[in-house]
């Protein structure tokens, strides 16, 4: 009776190693093991006035992975983290991201160390995005600040490259991840037509 609970035990011992191994190597792993916020000083900004957000990813899983810089070390840059106003009509005014670029030629390790940051379990990092209205066109009124942290997309990534991401030893966060808040702005902005639908 013992051999037979002391084997049940030893498979079951070697079942939880093996899954461990399987999750191991698991190269990308789902947004839903990080939190992303935004958060802003205050919630009123004149209309010419820049509006400054700052950004937290906190990894809230049990296990450390790679959370992304703003931007991606790639040419053209895309970003990772970015954010964007909506107006009362659900209208997306999203900024312009495109950057002129000098393409290089690196590994997959050498754009890494620039584009993520490894997160130990409750460990965070933070940055900040800034949003200028006069940019957008905007008039004075209330909108809604979106914000989305992007990850890797697994099949951007040819299977050579996803070789080397594995042995960087821990999971590359894939997915997105939203976030928002309301802000106001007051005040004018010159030459432009003041829309009163808002």
């Amino acid at each position: 009776m013992n051999r037979l609970g002391f084997s049940s035990l030893l498979c079951a011992v070697c079942f939880l190693l093996a899954a461990s191994v399987v999750a191991r190597s698991d190269v990308f792993v789902s947004s839903a093991r990080i939190s992303f916020r935004i958060s802003s000083e205050k919630q009123t900004y004149k209309a010419d006035d820049e509006v400054q957000l700052q950004y937290r990813i906190t990894n809230i899983s049990n296990e450390p992975l790679y959370v992304p810089q703003e931007w991606a070390a790639t040419c053209p840059a895309v970003p990772h983290i970015w954010a964007w106003f909506e107006d009362t009509s659900g209208n997306h005014l999203v900024p312009d991201s495109t950057h002129d670029c000098l393409p290089q030629k690196q590994s997959i390790r050498e754009r890494m160390t620039k584009e993520a940051v490894l997160l130990k379990p409750g460990e965070h990092v933070s940055g900040m995005l800034r949003l200028d209205p006069k940019s957008f066109h905007l008039v004075p009124g209330r909108y809604r600040v979106e914000a989305s942290m992007t990850g890797w997309t697994e099949e951007t990534f040819t299977p050579e490259e996803r070789s080397e991401l594995e042995k960087l030893n821990h999971p590359f966060v894939t997915g997105e991840a939203p976030a928002s808040l309301t802000v106001i702005l007051t005040g004018d902005l010159p030459d432009h037509p003041v829309d009163h639908r808002l």
